[in-house]
């Protein structure tokens, strides 16, 4: 629940400033490019003024310090033990997301040059990024994010099965969630995988719903109820993602052969586009 709301929180940040901003400089970006240096807020407003040069710092430091921080936190074994990987994940595509939307600010719509692969590459970086966290969250992982084998998926599912077994109530819950997903067929291309994700997606909704339901009608307690609840999920999820545990594997590694040149081309052009604002003289208020 905490996780959801931490998520909550960052799209609601991250909306209400880009609408924030939107609605700031909603005039000049609707005037024409030609008509704008007659606008009495140009120089400020300008892909060069200190507003629109700030917003430009401000989003390319928010990407630097996300893309920084996550793969840091994920390569150095010293700082596994900082909070799941997982929360770390979520403020790097916070930063990955709120920092290009002030870029495109930045620009007001339009950009030329090196800037213009500096953009497009951030732009790609960003919307692959979203894919990428689909699947992601779409492979098994401990609370280290470290992906779980075969065996540790098992031993999870056993796990959870004895937990639920404990109660006549959570047994009539692993027998619906397993006949549930007995139905479910694993993918064995990509084509299938994408129509698995959703069916899965689909049923593991279900499967949360008829949970909640039969546990509305029971007589036990609201911390029990909330304890088979959360493993009769958990078990749900997981029987999920070893589905399409191989095919998710391939995407992802396929989409992080992708993601990672993108990554590189945007800082080469953000840095070459920074070094010549600094040589044609560009400063900001900071």
């Amino acid at each position: 629940m905490t996780h959801k709301v931490f998520i909550v929180f960052l799209v609601f940040i991250t909306a209400a400033a880009a609408i924030a901003i939107g609605i700031r400089g909603a005039a000049y970006y609707a005037t024409p490019v030609h008509l704008r240096p007659f606008r009495s807020d140009y120089e400020a407003m300008k892909g060069s003024g200190n507003y629109s040069h700030g917003l430009g710092i401000i989003g390319a430091s928010m990407i630097t310090v996300g893309v920084a921080m996550y793969s840091t936190r994920k390569r150095l074994r010293a700082l596994w033990s900082l909070g799941r990987l997982s929360a770390w994940l979520e403020i790097h595509i916070f930063l990955c997301l709120m920092g290009p939307i002030l870029v495109i600010y930045h620009t007001t719509f339009k950009a030329g040059g090196v800037a213009a692969i500096s953009l497009w590459a951030m732009v790609s970086v960003a919307g692959s990024g979203v894919v990428g966290r689909f699947l992601y969250a779409q492979i098994p992982r401990n609370v280290q994010g470290t992906e779980l084998t075969g065996g540790q998926i098992k031993g999870e599912l056993d796990r959870l099965a004895v937990a639920l077994s404990s109660s006549p109530l959570g047994l009539q819950l692993m027998k619906r969630v397993d006949d549930g997903f007995s139905t479910m067929q694993r993918p064995e291309n990509l084509s299938q995988a994408v129509v698995g994700f959703i069916r899965l997606q689909s049923m593991r909704r279900h499967m949360k719903h008829t949970v909640g339901a039969m546990l509305k009608l029971s007589a036990l307690s609201t911390q029990q109820a909330h304890q088979l609840h959360r493993t009769a999920t958990a078990r749900a999820s997981l029987m999920q993602k070893s589905l399409v545990l191989n095919q998710a594997g391939k995407l992802f590694y396929f989409w992080h052969a992708v993601h990672l040149p993108f990554t590189i081309i945007m800082f080469i052009t953000l840095a070459a586009h920074v070094v010549v604002a600094i040589l044609m003289g560009y400063t900001w208020i900071f």
